[in-house]
Parts: C-alpha cells; sequence; structure tokens
C-alpha cells in the first residue's frame, strides 16, 4: 500500500535528536469554524473587496501623459503581434485547406482515409492520468477497457 511522503521539518532539529516529521496529506483541508463563522467571513470578505483594487495612480499632467504614451505604445506592440499570429494562422490554415483540397480531387480515397476517426487513440477516461505525484490508490497495471455494447 503507499505510505505517505514524511520530510523532517528541520535540519536543525534533526541534527539536535528531535525529529518532527510532516506527513503529505491528500485533498482539501477541512476548517475549524463553524458554517455560521464561514458565512460572516464570505460576506466580509464580499464587501471589503474594493480595498483590494489597486490605488489609481496620482500623477501630474507631464506624468500622465508619458503614462498614457507607454500604454497606447504597448497596446499597439500587442495588437501587432496578435495580428501577426492570426495572419499566420490563417495562412497556416488556408495552406491546409488547399492541400486537403488537392487530396480531395486528386484522390478522392487518400482523402477519406486522412479524414477518417481513428478508433483507440485516446487515453481510457477510466485510467488515471499520470502525474507528478504518486495516487492515494496504486495504479491498476492489469486493466482492461469495459466493452462496448
Amino acid at each position: 500500500m503507499f505510505k505517505p511522503f514524511t520530510t523532517p521539518v528541520s535540519s536543525r532539529l534533526a541534527s539536535s535528536g528531535a525529529v518532527i516529521l510532516k506527513n503529505f496529506v491528500r485533498g482539501k483541508r477541512q476548517s475549524n469554524q463553524s458554517a455560521s463563522t464561514k458565512k460572516v467571513v464570505n460576506q466580509l470578505s464580499a464587501l471589503s473587496a474594493s480595498r483590494k483594487q489597486p490605488k489609481l495612480l496620482n500623477l501630474c499632467n507631464e506624468d500622465l501623459i508619458k503614462h498614457k504614451t507607454i500604454v497606447n505604445a504597448w497596446n499597439l506592440f500587442k495588437r501587432k503581434v496578435q495580428q501577426r499570429k492570426h495572419l499566420q494562422l490563417k495562412k497556416q490554415y488556408k495552406s491546409i485547406y488547399n492541400a486537403m483540397e488537392d487530396l480531395k480531387q486528386t484522390s478522392p480515397k487518400l482523402f477519406e482515409l486522412a479524414n477518417a476517426q481513428q478508433e483507440g487513440k485516446r487515453f481510457p477516461l477510466e485510467m488515471r492520468i499520470p502525474t507528478d505525484y504518486p495516487p492515494t490508490q496504486p495504479w491498476v497495471y492489469n486493466y482492461s477497457p469495459k466493452n462496448k455494447q
């Protein structure tokens, strides 16, 4: 069975002989607050959300003009980059479309094979996708997919 990770909290404590182990816990942490306390905390955090907004810049007119100029230049740069990407994708799509049209006209059989749906190429939804951390339940190596009827 799977054992949780344990790591020493401090090398100083470990060298002094007092080893404190911190267990790796999977899942959502449970708070010790009651439901009514949680409700009040949520309401207060919603009311105080305006305080979390960044404060407006108090700039003189000259600095404000500089700031707006820089922001406009940055937005123009981002727009040009986005337009270049869009144009590149448009060219790629047009090239793919033309190639598929040529294939359709020259060899309809190959065109159908190129566009056929491939069965069994997907990762089974019932299986756990590999991740960096081990699962809480071990991997089932003798897995076989359910038969479709």
